[in-house]
């Protein structure tokens, strides 16, 4: 027991010396995906809708940038808008056993509040490790939360952010304890979009980076919570889980960071059905398969997984679409990708799409569940009209940490994504910056470069 208050320990307790060469890149890259996915994805509709809610209630406070935008607001309200357009087209990181998007709720929040902090590279490296830390672990410990249609991003979301916040405002571990008990008590967010959709499911990540900085404040300013918020008779880990252990929040701790354990998304979807689209994506590539000839599709794959994305045949718009695993092996089989521009209101009534779709089913295998418990493994058959059938099984999509995306990759991803918006120099100052991030003695320098230049764009 105590384990909200060993947190509280560890968040005070740790500095940049004592992370490792390898959590320290694993961090500068996140930040880096997450960055690019806050770029690409502000001036989406949805997402527009995010920025003038907040342009228009803006009153003359100045601690913080909305990225793109160059707003400058409340550090709780560009929390808010940047980690909602960093959730904004399902391509930000991801943990898998959790299933859950560390990042966004962690990233937007340190880097509003060392914004209006003005700190260092190592002082945020040092805050969003924490974070990711803190999400993870309690994540590992009530899994199962899952499985009582809870969206797991937004019921730990304000935990990782509290903590990062409460590491760059350099609280003491009362203080902290106390901004991780109200984290916990704004933990919330139903995972009923994977059934019928909705737009909502986008801004549960803002949600949460919000609410947990809001913690952070509120402790500072001498609001407290029960000092056993995570692991009491009423607390989170009872009340979220059916089944819940609570050594995964502290076994390891200060010695084993979690970071490690989140993986990042090379397509425009839910990563439980990344597997399944390097399946096809296989498949297609050693027998020239085209749609005209299949019979029929059977996708196996975890019982989660299956109730994650294997429910929406016909999606009515497009966060639908980017959990159906059955749209999303159609736009695999038609166009060849599952990008930004995939996912589009014309393919939502492509009549070629919409007829494969239909050939798609979806199977448990709870064999898996023992082969591979740590992964989001598929297996796909393809049954030809001419008899034949191919098959592949991917245990570990692309972007999983088994199967991971080299910097190189994340850097031509971070490249891609903000093609369109930023020149090629401005997105390689980003790149350089963030590459060497510890170095870095004013964060403002780098939140000054997430406001793209139109006039330099305009000739680039």
């Amino acid at each position: 027991m105590d384990e909200t208050r060993r947190l509280a320990q560890f968040i005070t307790g740790i500095n940049f010396n004592d992370l490792s060469s390898e959590v320290v890149e694993k961090a500068r890259l996140l930040i880096l995906d997450q960055l690019g996915c806050q770029l690409a994805f502000a001036a989406l509709p949805w997402n527009q809708a995010i920025y003038n809610y907040i342009r228009e209630r803006k009153g003359s406070c100045n601690e913080s940038t909305v990225t793109n935008y160059g707003l400058k607001t409340t550090a709780e309200d560009a929390a808010f808008a940047n980690a909602v357009f960093g959730h904004g087209f399902e391509t930000d990181d991801t943990e898998l056993s959790s299933a859950s998007h560390p990042g966004v709720t962690i990233i937007p929040p340190a880097l509003a509040v060392g914004e209006m902090k003005n700190i260092n590279g190592k002082d945020l490296l040092t805050a969003i490790v924490i974070g990711y830390d803190v999400f993870i672990r309690i994540g590992l410990a009530t899994r199962s939360m899952m499985e009582r249609g809870f969206h797991t991003t937004a019921a730990l979301g304000p935990l990782g952010s509290a903590a990062a916040t409460s590491k760059v405002l350099k609280m003491d571990a009362g203080k902290t304890l106390h901004a991780l008990a109200i984290a916990s008590s704004e933990s919330g967010g139903l995972a009923e979009y994977t059934e019928s959709g909705g737009s909502v499911k986008r801004v549960h990540a803002g949600f949460a980076a919000q609410s947990g900085l809001r913690a952070a404040l509120l402790a500072q300013a001498g609001i407290t919570g029960p000092p056993t918020a995570l692991e009491g008779r009423k607390g989170l880990c009872q009340a979220f889980a059916n089944e819940y252990s609570l050594e995964e929040i502290t076994v390891g701790l200060g010695k084993e960071f979690r970071i490690l354990l989140t993986g990042t998304k090379p397509y425009c979807c839910c990563a439980a059905q990344h597997s399944a689209l390097d399946a096809v994506s296989e498949i297609v590539k050693e027998h020239a398969i085209v749609p005209e000839e299949i019979m029929k599709i059977e996708v196996s794959q975890k019982a989660r997984d299956v109730r994650a994305t294997g429910n929406i045949v016909e999606p009515r718009d497009i966060v639908a679409a980017q959990f159906s695993g059955r749209f999303g092996i159609a736009l695999r089989l038609i166009r060849r990708s599952n990008g930004l521009q995939d996912y589009s209101r014309a393919n939502l009534s492509n009549p070629q799409i919409l007829s494969l779709v239909h050939l798609i089913e979806y199977y448990v295998d709870d064999e898996m569940e023992k082969s591979n418990p740590a992964g989001a493994p598929a297996h796909v058959e393809i049954h030809l009209k001419n008899g034949s059938i191919h098959q592949r099984t991917v245990q570990y999509a692309k972007g999983t940490i088994q199967n991971p995306m080299t910097r190189k990759e994340l850097e031509d991803k971070f490249r891609e994504l903000t093609a369109t918006l930023l020149t090629k120099e401005h997105a390689e100052k980003i790149v350089r910056i963030v590459r060497e991030l510890e170095e870095l003695d004013d964060l403002r320098k780098l939140i000054s470069l997430l406001t793209p230049d139109q006039r330099s764009l305009s000739h680039g």
